[in-house]
């Protein structure tokens, strides 16, 4: 799974690594249109977009538009709440996709990308936080 070296949580890991991350994986293919997940409902896997084109909605309103290298899914893992928003295809996507009940022991041995993970998800909540301040 080349795609995944596009993803920042992932850089610069020595190829051993990278090779035993990409084994947790399994690829999937959405058509565009197709909801990859539904806002509200459970989580069941944390997802990082190898090709293609997807969108964050809430509601209708488009949010954010993720290409190859983002990633998506892992605050319902994380909390168990349910999913934050709707993520669609634009177009056909080709993503990696890790299941939930492989999740936190993925994070557990892999220090690293959860470091990074974390600093993602204090971005996405400051750059919320400023939205809501506008």
């Amino acid at each position: 799974m080349d795609g995944l070296t596009r993803c920042g949580l992932f850089r610069d890991l020595p190829d051993k690594e990278l090779k035993q991350i990409a084994s947790q994986f399994q690829e999937v293919n959405h058509a565009a249109g197709a909801e990859i997940m539904q806002q509200g409902r459970e989580g069941a896997g944390f997802m990082v977009i190898l090709t293609g084109e997807a969108e964050a909605l809430d509601g209708d309103k488009v949010l954010n538009v993720m290409g190859p290298g983002e990633h998506f899914g892992e605050m319902a893992l994380l909390d168990q709440g349910g999913r934050s928003v709707t993520v669609r295809a634009r177009t056909p996507v080709r993503v990696a996709a890790l299941p939930k009940w492989s999740f936190e022991k993925f994070m557990l041995n892999h220090p690293v990308v959860t470091y990074r993970l974390a600093q993602t998800l204090s971005q996405r909540l400051r750059a919320a936080t400023e939205r809501a301040r506008a």
